[in-house]
């Protein structure tokens, strides 16, 4: 099952983007409590690089 992730988004002029996103009106039944000004994230994707030596395959520096 996945875990529910919320997402705020600040813009420096026009301040919060996100504001009245997540209300019952506008999500329904999913709608939760002290999100109200934030999205509700699909789906995020991310890599973590091991720098490694080719010729031995060992490590070679810090993640990515």
């Amino acid at each position: 099952m996945p875990t529910p992730c919320y997402i705020s988004i600040e813009g420096k002029t026009q301040g919060n983007i996100t504001a009245g996103a997540f209300t019952s009106d506008s999500v329904g039944n999913i709608y939760v409590e002290g999100h109200e000004d934030e999205m509700l994230v699909q789906e995020f994707k991310h890599i973590v690089t091991v720098p490694t030596d080719p010729q031995s395959g060992q490590p070679s520096g810090q993640r990515v």
